[in-house]
């Protein structure tokens, strides 16, 4: 999986605040395997669909995830740098990647 922008691997959530969280949902980690490495990029403070918003080393391979829609960034979930694990939990409280507004 090379630079993945489709919306199929991504779920998103509409929060009381009206951002948008993305995060990588069952397809999208079954494609990419078990993590254990992720990064983001540096600046990241607007993007359009197609932006690269994270790197993830999974067991199958290194891939440039992709956002599927246009926004500001209003957070990035740094937890996942410690603990790159939980972006292959089912929880979205654990495995979001990034919220945009």
């Amino acid at each position: 999986m090379a630079d993945k922008t489709e919306e199929q691997y991504f779920w998103q959530e509409k929060l009381d605040n009206q951002h948008i969280r993305l995060g990588l949902n069952s397809a999208g980690q079954d494609e990419v395997g078990e993590v254990s490495f992720v990064d983001f990029p540096d600046d990241l403070k607007e993007v359009q669909a197609g932006d690269p918003i994270v790197s993830v080393e999974g067991a199958k391979s290194v891939t440039e995830l992709e956002s599927p829609i246009a926004g500001h960034v209003a957070k990035v979930n740094v937890d996942l740098l410690d603990h790159p694990e939980k972006i292959n939990n089912d929880n979205h409280n654990d495995n979001w990647v990034i919220e945009l507004y």
